[in-house]
């Protein structure tokens, strides 16, 4: 018996095959891997330069194609499409003036209102917690706001100013992100076990701690220490780092200066600034900021109200019982009840009025009656007036008292003091119609367009003292309005 023929002999074909079919399987393999590899580069690549949005930390997917605007290496956004992402409702027209006017919008979120108007380099800035503090503060911008299309665009400089966040653009990464203000707040305050920038941190009113808030987009933080309950800001990069003590009762940040209202444990308020150092003495019973660009401020005490400015100098002595216009003045061309008109500061003693100019100086005496004409109608196409921009004019009151009866009467002076229009007018009154404000007088139960009237007087006294070059531009309005009722009387 052969016990070798049951064993298969080698076949060298079929054995080179299966080599082959492996390496053709290795090399596919490899191909795979290579192909995987690219495609995952090329993946790669393309979320690179995709844009990618992110609002606090998430990345957005869902938001308007016109969100964003690339023009001179800047990054302008959409004032109507980012504001609802960022909590505000957003409204046509400017702040009071309930228009469909689409170039301009002001948005609310139920702290601020903030006005936008396009072309401008400027924006408003309203405190929508309190009636009292209804006029508002201005704020330049880098770069005019835009119109494209039915939106307005702003720059990111200009988004930080005016909706209170932190925003980033990486080129390298095409990326855009922003932090909302309530965002960073609750972040910090879980960050640093001291701060006091929420209302579950702080016992101060929602107002302050929205303002207080904003600190930390100047890399500060207010603080609190738990043992006192007292106030005090820190350094947001390094919290150890004590910027102003924590001694006072309460804080608040100002936006703009950047300063700090602080009172003290015995009710007696100053300012102190980001640097630490005492700006107004720590003497008044309250302190409100009038103006951030002038750097004035309202201050108080035993009932009497002054002015100084942002280095604690006296600019008005505290010698009046109010400074500032009533509440119940309502004129839209009131911007700030504290300076009219840019130069104008109201002032009441004894129950009359006057006027004082920025700079300390008396530019009518405290003897008028009161500020502005109420429209006193139904008509709601009539209007109360203080203002009158075309005459660069403030309506002024003196009453004439006649035994039990008491008239009211009216004339106009101008931005320096001067009497512009005698004080002889029944009353004043603005009619708004398609965006267009008229602004008229009645006297003796005549009605006249003021402006009209005013610029007739000045062209017929120019031309009647063409030859007399040494009349001042004063001289020739209150001669050309002193004689009202005789102009009237001929009509």
């Amino acid at each position: 018996m052969d016990l070798m023929q049951n064993i298969p002999e080698n076949n060298p074909k079929k054995t080179s095959g299966l080599k082959i079919g492996f390496i053709i399987v290795i090399i596919l393999i490899i191909l795979l891997i290579i192909a995987a590899a690219f495609v995952w580069i090329y993946s790669q690549q393309i979320a690179s330069t995709q844009f990618k949005f992110n609002l606090d930390g998430r990345r957005q997917n869902n938001y308007s194609d016109n969100l964003f605007m690339f023009q001179n290496d800047k990054v302008y956004i959409s004032i109507r499409d980012i504001a609802p992402l960022l909590g505000y409702s957003v409204y046509n027209g400017g702040y009071g003036e309930y228009t469909e006017d689409r170039t301009k919008c002001y948005v609310n979120n139920s702290r601020e209102i903030v006005s936008f108007e396009t072309n401008s380099n400027k924006i408003d800035k309203y405190n929508a917690t309190s009636s009292a503090d209804s006029e508002s503060q201005t704020f330049d911008i880098d770069e005019p706001i835009l119109a494209s299309g039915s939106n307005l665009y702003i720059t990111s400089d200009g988004l930080v100013r005016a909706f209170n966040v932190m925003f980033n653009y990486s080129a390298e990464n095409n990326e855009v992100s922003i932090f909302s203000l309530s965002y960073l707040a609750n972040y910090y305050s879980n960050q640093i076990t001291n701060a006091a920038i929420t209302s579950a941190t702080s016992n101060l009113s929602e107002s302050v701690i929205y303002n207080n808030q904003k600190a930390i987009l100047y890399n500060m933080v207010v603080i609190k220490d738990s043992t006192t309950d007292l106030y005090g800001v820190a350094s947001l990069s390094d919290p150890t780092n004590t910027i102003i003590g924590t001694r006072y009762t309460s804080i608040e940040f100002m936006e703009g200066s950047n300063d700090f209202i602080v009172r003290t444990s015995e009710n007696k308020m100053g300012i102190i600034g980001s640097d630490g150092i005492t700006k107004v003495r720590l003497e008044y019973d309250a302190i409100k900021e009038l103006d951030k660009n002038l750097g004035l401020y309202l201050v108080t005490s035993n009932n009497k109200q002054g002015v100084v400015n942002n280095n604690g100098k006296i600019i008005v002595y505290q010698d009046y019982d109010q400074i500032g216009l009533p509440n119940t003045i309502n004129d839209t061309n009131v911007t700030n009840k504290y300076i009219l008109l840019e130069n104008c500061i109201p002032v009441e003693r004894n129950g009359k009025w006057g006027l004082i100019d920025i700079n300390g100086n008396e530019l009518t005496p405290v003897q008028y009656d009161g500020f502005g004409c109420d429209a006193d109608t139904s008509d709601s196409r009539y209007a109360d007036v203080l203002i009158i921009p075309e005459l660069n004019g403030i309506v002024v009151e003196l009453d004439e008292v006649n035994g039990n009866t008491r008239t009211k009467k009216y004339g106009v002076v101008t931005s320096d003091g001067n009497l512009f229009i005698n004080i002889v007018l029944d009353s004043i009154y603005a009619v708004t119609t398609q965006g267009e404000t008229t602004y008229y007088a009645t006297f003796q139960g005549q009605i006249l367009d003021l402006v009209d009237f005013v610029r007739q007087q000045q062209a017929s006294y120019e031309q009647n003292n063409s030859g007399s070059s040494n009349e001042t531009s004063n001289t020739v309005n209150t001669t050309n309005t002193a004689n009202v009722s005789q102009n009237n009387s001929e009509n």
